[in-house]
């Protein structure tokens, strides 16, 4: 039996959603935020399962997985900072419903130590569009260096 992904699409077998035919004439999918979590060598070694498929359940159970509030995860292999461990940022799309540039870009570090109701705490924040306070310790300032 084959599946399909969240725009229809019959994907590629043993792929959560890798279309069998790409078309690139297709817009991409609206995300009204999207969270890259690292998981480059350092970063993964903190882990003990996948925060990445972690997430994306809970992204699920919120119900943030489509529509106008959709929140997008990513993986990617170094965001250049090894140094937190466990490091994920997070982009909020400026044509989202609940965008404020204050909280358009956030950096979060530890989130490999993160339960459950902390990434609820992130995941409401988004759709809020605010950050969450409960999470602030876990943020990591940004400071222009050399300028």
């Amino acid at each position: 039996m084959s599946r399909t992904n969240a725009m229809g699409s019959t994907v590629v077998p043993g792929t959560a959603c890798k279309p069998e035919v790409p078309d690139p004439d297709r817009p991409i999918m609206f995300a009204a935020a999207q969270i890259f979590i690292c998981d480059g060598e350092r970063c993964h070694g903190c882990h003990k399962e996948d925060p990445a498929e972690r997430l994306r359940a809970l992204i699920k159970e919120e119900g943030c997985h489509q529509g106008p509030e959709r929140i997008k995860v990513t993986r990617t292999h170094c965001q250049g900072a090894c140094r937190f461990r466990g490091f994920a940022s997070v982009y909020q799309n400026g044509r989202a419903r609940h965008y404020n540039q204050e909280a358009s870009f956030s950096a979060w570090k530890g989130v490999h130590k993160w339960s459950d109701e902390e990434w609820r705490a992130l995941l409401a924040a988004l759709r809020a569009g605010r950050l969450p306070e409960s999470l602030m310790s876990c943020r990591v300032a940004e400071q222009v260096y050399g300028a």
